[in-house]
């Protein structure tokens, strides 16, 4: 085990049929928050906010998706629908009725869908770089490889804390690396590909029924997932809601801009 000590504690709760795994840090009200879509992804996404002090007033559990990190990763049909209970069930696991829920691209689409869904476990939802109003599955993943350390490395040159950096490499080869990986994310993948699932879970008509205090964050230079439009239209759409843009953020605000972020999030989850 990589040792992240010095930020957060890795830990894991039995569900009914897999472990979880998530990183756990800080103190005050529990707040969960899931990762996007990267095959080399999973609750180590958070670790540069963390670091960046998320957890000096939330109890923070940055969680591996169903099927993501290093954890277990079983290799049935991964429906959208499971995705978003295996939330639920992680809230049961950690004796939590209600908890705040973050979420990063597809992690920001499966928290969206959780509030519409059960607004009474939700005390209240972050969207950052929100996926669930793109009707394409990301191009990058139609040709699917494990990627190499060297290109996990390169996905992160951004980060400029060299031991952050070196961490954040080997939590993600870990997670790359882990048993059944590349066979559950095929799953994942052939999930993500499917028009009928994609259909049915976009976001569109679901985001007016949102009634639960909301942030919305969006990257100036997000070129997948601009803030203009998908970003005004979650605004628009979700009452209430109050929207940031990060200034010079692309897509990867978490491990690209995590001060900016983590002051976005601390002020309104806090306040």
């Amino acid at each position: 085990m990589v040792a992240t000590n010095k930020l957060a504690e890795e830990r894991q709760v039995q569900l009914e049929t897999v472990k979880a795994r998530f990183f756990e840090t800080g103190q005050g009200y529990p707040t969960i928050f899931l990762h996007g879509v990267g095959f080399p992804s999973g609750g180590e996404t958070w670790l540069p906010c963390i670091k960046e002090g998320l957890g000096n007033n939330l109890h923070v559990y940055a969680v591996d998706q169903l099927g993501w990190g290093a954890g277990e990763r079983p290799t049935w049909n991964y429906s959208f629908a499971y995705l978003v209970d295996h939330v639920r069930e992680l809230q049961d696991a950690l004796g939590y009725e209600k908890t705040n829920l973050v979420g990063h691209s597809l992690g920001g689409w499966v928290s969206a869908v959780f509030a519409y869904e059960s607004p009474e476990r939700v005390n209240k939802l972050v969207v950052v770089a929100n996926a669930g109003l793109n009707p394409e599955p990301p191009a990058n993943l139609a040709n699917f490889k494990p990627p190499a350390k060297e290109q996990i490395a390169e996905g992160l040159k951004g980060i400029e804390d060299a031991e952050l950096r070196e961490l954040m490499i080997e939590e993600r080869w870990r997670n790359v690396t882990a048993s059944n990986a590349a066979e559950a994310f095929a799953k994942i993948n052939e999930n993500l590909h499917d028009f009928d699932m994609r259909h049915r879970y976009f976001l569109r008509r679901r985001l007016p029924h949102i009634k639960v205090p909301t942030l919305i964050v969006y990257g100036e230079n997000d070129q997948g997932y601009p803030p203009v439009p998908m970003g005004e239209e979650m605004h628009s759409s979700i009452p209430g809601s109050r929207y940031e843009v990060v200034a010079g953020a692309g897509h990867f605000i978490p491990t690209d801009k995590p001060a900016e972020l983590t002051r976005l999030i601390t002020d309104f989850l806090v306040e």
